[in-house]
C-alpha cells in the first residue's frame, strides 16, 4: 500500500452527493488541500443517483469522481467501488431526491454492510439529531431510545425493524447509528448537528415575499433551538475525513455559537432581508400547510418540523451550544446575522427557486 494511504488516510467516498449537505461536503474535501498545501490530495468519489445532471457534471469539474451506485440491484458493484477506499462519509439526507421515510434505514444499512465487506477503515456518519438526555426520557416510543440502549436484535436487519421503531426520523437515525456501532468494528465518527440549518430557512422565502412576515407557531415562540451553517458542518466533516482515523473515533455535536428562540430566529431573518420584523402567529397545522405550499413534499415538511422541534415535544431534548466545531477546525461557526451578510443568500430568499435543489 502506498505510504500516503496509511494511517487512516486515502481515498474518500461520499454518499448522497446529490443533496445540499453531501454536495457541500464534497466541495469542502476538494478545497481543503488547496487551502492547506501540506495536505495530500486524495481521490474523492461522489455518489449520486443520476450522473447526467448539471450538478453531477459540476462535481466532476471540481475534481470529484462521480459514480452512480445501485445498492439494491448491484450491491456487489458498490462493494467493489468501496475496495481501496479508506473513509466512507455516510450522508443520509431525507431532503435529497431519492430518499424517503421508507428507505433511508435500508439505504444506510446497505452502505454499512458494503463498507464492512470492503474493509473500509473509517466511517463518518452525520445525524441531524443529537442524543436525548437519558435522565429525562422522550415522549416518543421506547424503541426510539438512544443507540446505546437499543436492543441489538432490533437492528440486525432492516426487515426486522418494527413499525413503531421507524415512526419518526429521529428513530430512524438512532437505528442507523445503532446498526453502525453493532456491525462496523473499525473507526467510527458521528457528527450530530441538531436544530436548524441556516440554508433551510429559505423554505420561508415564499411566505415572506407574499406577506412580508415570518410564520411561526404562536405557542412556541419562546422555544429555544440550536442553529448551524451547512458550510461549517461540511468544513468539520472534511477535517475529520482528512485526519488519521485513530484521532477522530469520537462523537461530536456541531452547533453554531448562538442558542436562539424561534422568535429571535425570525427577527434575524427579517432583519437580514431588510424587512420590518413582523411575525404571523398560527397553529402548528397551519404552519405545515405553509411549508407544504413552499416545498411541495410532505415528507420534507415532516422532517424539517421534527428537526426544528415543532413536530412534538421531546422531554429528553437538551438545547445547548458546543465548541466542538472550534475544536475540530480551529474556527467558531457562522452566526445567523453573518449568514445574511452574503448577498447571494438574500437573493435566494427573494427568488422562486425550489428549496433543496442543487
Amino acid at each position: 500500500m502506498p505510504v500516503e494511504f496509511t494511517m487512516g488516510k486515502g481515498p474518500i467516498y461520499v454518499t448522497g452527493a446529490d443533496s445540499l449537505k453531501g454536495s457541500a461536503i464534497v466541495q469542502q474535501i476538494l478545497e481543503l488541500p488547496k487551502k492547506y498545501h501540506h495536505l495530500t490530495t486524495y481521490p474523492v468519489l461522489a455518489a449520486v443517483p443520476d450522473g447526467t445532471t448539471m450538478h453531477a457534471y459540476s462535481l466532476g469539474s471540481l475534481g470529484a469522481k462521480v459514480i452512480v451506485p445501485d445498492l439494491v440491484h448491484h450491491y456487489q458493484d458498490t462493494v467493489d467501488l468501496l475496495k481501496g477506499v479508506t473513509k466512507l462519509c455516510l450522508v443520509v439526507d431525507p431532503l435529497s431526491s431519492h430518499l424517503t421515510r421508507d428507505n433511508i434505514v435500508d439505504y444506510a444499512k446497505r452502505y454499512i454492510d458494503a463498507a464492512t465487506e470492503a474493509n473500509v477503515s473509517h466511517i463518518v456518519f452525520l445525524s441531524p439529531f443529537s442524543p436525548l438526555d437519558p435522565i429525562s426520557p422522550p415522549t416518543t416510543p421506547l424503541t426510539s431510545a438512544p443507540p446505546s440502549v437499543l436492543n441489538a436484535k432490533t437492528v440486525t436487519a432492516a426487515s426486522h425493524i418494527t413499525e413503531d421503531t421507524v415512526c419518526s426520523f429521529r428513530s430512524q437515525f438512532n437505528v442507523i447509528e445503532a446498526y453502525l456501532r453493532s456491525k462496523f468494528t473499525r473507526g467510527i465518527t458521528v457528527l450530530h448537528h441538531p436544530g436548524l440549518l441556516h440554508q433551510h430557512l429559505v423554505v420561508f422565502g415564499d411566505y415572506i415575499r407574499k406577506h412580508n412576515a415570518f410564520p411561526l407557531p404562536s405557542t412556541l415562540l419562546e422555544n429555544s433551538i440550536e442553529s448551524s451553517n451547512l458550510h461549517d458542518i461540511a468544513r468539520a466533516t472534511a477535517t475529520v475525513l482528512y485526519s488519521p482515523s485513530s484521532r477522530f473515533c469520537n462523537n461530536y455535536r456541531i452547533t453554531g455559537p448562538q442558542l436562539l428562540t424561534l422568535q429571535e430566529v425570525s427577527a434575524r431573518v427579517l432583519t437580514g432581508l431588510k424587512r420590518d420584523i413582523t411575525i404571523d402567529g398560527m397553529e402548528v397545522h397551519h404552519l405545515r400547510q405553509v411549508l407544504q405550499e413552499s416545498i411541495g413534499n410532505e415528507e420534507h415538511v415532516s422532517f424539517l418540523m421534527e428537526v426544528w422541534g415543532l413536530q412534538r415535544t421531546l422531554g429528553g431534548r437538551r438545547f445547548e451550544v458546543t465548541r466542538d466545531l472550534e475544536a475540530l477546525t480551529g474556527q467558531s461557526g457562522k452566526t445567523l446575522k453573518e449568514f445574511f451578510e452574503d448577498q447571494h443568500v438574500v437573493d435566494s430568499f427573494m427568488s422562486c427557486k425550489l428549496p433543496f435543489v442543487v
